[in-house]
């Protein structure tokens, strides 16, 4: 990367003397020497460190406070000043100087990044901190002027500042929030501010210093807002009062900001810090001149008074913040850590999914042949319901487990079929007189009274050779075949499911073991048409299943049939005895047992209403014997249309021929124009493998230097 070399001694010494107090213990310096060579090595691009980031509203005072703790002049002009993020890294090493580079945001073009790393061919004469800036803000475009005139920017600039007795920290000073606009900056100015310092603010191990100035409306700057949603426990936030010599002492103001500083308005429980700064009257202040300022000024006032000692001035801040950082160092390194081994794991299964790069038409043949393998063992397990592969877990909430579970995708599928059938299937509900419907439409029932009318017509249309009072069997089968019409349309829509639910599972898997390029090629190129043979060839077989169900008269050998009508007459003949009896006597054939006695009148009156009520009737029965056989039938029907459907259509003609979909038989007969089609990879891919090999080295070598620090320390990883 671009960067600069600047020997610098009086600068870096300065910022190596104010900064020191950060340095408590040798294993303060451990700690924060492993943070340092992490974020050397760029692992800060991947796994969030522990840095102490400086924010708030504009001129609130933020700039001035990172001079007071780092002793650099940072730019403290009213109006505009931080236009883009600038981390001060601070490091240890033999030789003193000052290394600036710029790093270009993921908005750059490859061409305007080369151009930004290139900065330090410009910045090889700046020996002043202010000029720096200023010539930073020129190569990010900062200094036009007009509507049109970039104000912020994205980029980060990085000044690194090293000398033998320097820390190993970082602080970030931040462009300050607004909310409104002017001829400077714009209402999308606002939004991205707000995003930047947001975006630091959440990298969950940066310290924030949540800067408010006393002379401002509290309620007019957000920053402690922002604040307590990203950390609404407050461990990581110090809130910290500027300016307060610029408001009039005993007025409210006064005593609203030290209410506040006491933590009894806005709790943190980092708590509250109050600074007096430099002013513009005072802004050639030597540090001991400013320090020696703030001292007077606190030691008489009621901030003192109200406030522990610990709580004023910046002495008392830098051991506060030296105190955190260390804090949040010690208790964040083992998180670093897992971090670090997530980040290479997940590198690791992307860069197997992306596979090695190809070029030749054998290493694109011989990568489609190992995906192949891989996605027809995966889909075998996924029909066979063997859920071991890591690719099946499923997690409370997961929505996506069925997808990937296709076993039990297709059994919820075909279960919810059988429903559908036994509640949908008939296309007419026969309702027994002294029953009542369970279908709400009148169109989509029929009582039984009215129904044997509809088969006595049919009786008459279907006579044949059969003598009087019987009935020819091909009235079965028209009855039968105007019931099950719906059958078509149920299981057409269950072929659509299965296919879909199929779809999804292949490119589920394909997601898991290759790049989405490959994916997409795969899906649009070979998958989906083979899925689309198989629903084809599904649902010829549901027609084949289905016709002789429309067209052929009833066929069954099953003892179901007569059984059925057995049960459907005998339970017809029960009600109707038990309500004769009822209407004679009081009693049925379920009545419990009693004493009292029922007189011969009763009695003879009850026989009587039983002979004439159950006297049979050759017409009728020969219609009502018609209605049940063709019901028992349809019953005897669904069932077996129904596991045939489920087995010999939808299991054979599809699922059991879904891992022959994409196999190393059909992968290794691929053509040379299909392995090209296939095979071959896009740019993005190309890019996402240097990428991922790049942050795979990174954190490979961050948890070799986190495993070297934990043996050397004792410390658990």
């Amino acid at each position: 990367m671009g960067e600069a070399s600047t020997t610098v001694l009086g600068l870096a010494e300065q910022i190596s003397q104010k900064t020191a107090g950060f340095i408590h213990s040798k294993k303060h310096t451990d700690l924060l020497d492993i943070v340092d060579a992490l974020r050397s090595n760029g692992v800060s691009h991947y796994v969030d460190l522990p840095q102490i980031i400086v924010c708030g509203s504009q001129s609130s005072g933020k700039s001035s406070t990172l001079e007071s703790l780092s002793g650099i002049e940072f730019p403290t002009a009213e109006g505009l000043c931080t236009r883009f993020a600038t981390e001060l890294i601070l490091r240890r090493s033999e030789k003193s100087e000052i290394k600036v580079q710029i790093q270009p945001s993921a908005s750059r073009t490859e061409e305007q990044r080369v151009k930004l790393l290139k900065f330090h061919e410009k910045e090889s004469e700046q020996k002043n901190f202010a000029k720096i800036i200023e010539a930073a803000k020129v190569e990010l475009g900062l200094t036009g002027t007009g509507p049109d005139a970039k104000v912020f920017s994205t980029d980060v600039l990085r000044i690194e500042s090293t000398s033998s007795t320097a820390p190993n920290l970082t602080m970030v000073d931040l462009p300050g929030l607004f909310s409104a606009s002017d001829k400077n900056q714009s209402d999308d100015d606002v939004n991205l501010v707000q995003d930047l310092v947001v975006g630091y603010m959440k990298q969950k191990r940066s310290i924030i210093l949540a800067v408010v100035a006393a002379d401002s409306a509290f309620a007019n700057q957000p920053v402690t807002k922002f604040a307590r949603e990203i950390d609404p426990s407050g461990t990581r936030t110090l809130g910290l009062i500027t300016k307060p010599d610029k408001i009039d002492r005993g007025s409210d103001t006064e005593r609203y900001y030290i209410e506040l500083a006491q933590n009894e308005n806005v709790k943190l429980s980092l708590g509250w810090h109050v600074l007096r700064n430099k002013s513009h009257a005072t802004a050639d202040d030597t540090t001991k001149q400013r320090e020696e300022r703030e001292a007077a000024f606190f030691s008489d006032s009621d901030w003192k008074q109200a406030l522990k000692p610990e709580q004023l001035g910046v002495a008392n801040l830098r051991e506060r913040l030296r105190d955190v950082l260390w804090k949040q160092i010690n208790e964040s390194l083992p998180a670093v850590k897992y971090d670090v081994q997530m980040g290479l794991k997940d590198c690791t299964a992307k860069l197997h999914q992306l596979g090695k790069a190809r070029s030749t038409n054998r290493e694109k043949h011989t990568y489609l042949h190992k995906i192949s393998s891989r996605a027809s063992t995966m889909v075998k397990a996924a029909i066979d319901g063997v859920y071991a592969d890591p690719f099946f877990v499923s997690f409370p909430g997961q929505q996506d487990a069925f997808e990937r579970r296709l076993r039990a995708n297709i059994q919820k599928t075909l279960t919810n079929y059988a429903d559908k059938m036994v509640l949908h299937g008939h296309a007419l509900e026969i309702v027994e007189d002294d029953d009542k419907p369970t279908r709400h439409s009148s169109s989509k029932f029929m009582m039984r009274c009215d129904y044997l009318e509809v088969v006595r017509e049919l009786m008459v249309e279907c006579r044949g050779r059969e003598l009087p009072g019987t009935f020819n069997p091909l009235v079965v089968g028209d009855l039968f075949s105007r019931q099950c019409k719906p059958w078509e349309h149920i299981t057409q829509n269950l072929a659509e499911q299965v296919h879909e639910a199929a779809a999804i599972t292949f490119n589920k898997i394909l997601s898991e073991i290759c790049d989405d390029n490959t994916r997409t090629r795969l899906m649009k190129g070979l998958i989906q048409p083979s899925l689309h043979k198989l629903r084809k060839d599904l649902k010829e077989k549901l027609d084949e299943l289905l016709e002789p169900h429309l067209s052929i008269h009833p066929i069954t050998y099953n003892d179901y049939l007569t059984e059925a009508v057995q049960k459907i007459q005998g339970d017809r003949h029960d009600r109707a005895f038990d309500a004769l009896s009822l209407e004679g006597c009081g009693y049925t054939s379920e009545s419990p047992r009693t004493s009292k006695d029922v007189s011969l009148a009763t009695l003879l009156h009850t026989l009587r209403l039983l002979k004439d009520g159950t006297r049979p009737n050759v017409e009728e029965y020969s219609v009502s014997l018609a209605a049940d056989v063709a019901a028992a039938y349809y019953q005897v029907a669904l069932k077996k249309f129904i596991d045939d459907v489920s087995v010999n259509a939808v299991e054979a003609c599809l699922i059991q021929n879904l891992p022959r979909v994409f196999c190393p038989d059909v992968a290794w007969e691929l053509t040379d124009e299909q392995v090209e089609l296939l095979g071959s990879e896009d740019d993005r891919t190309v890019k996402d493998r240097a990428e991922l090999q790049k942050k795979k080295a990174i954190l490979g070598q961050a948890l070799s230097d986190l495993d070297a620090f934990t043996a050397r320390s004792g410390t658990r990883g």
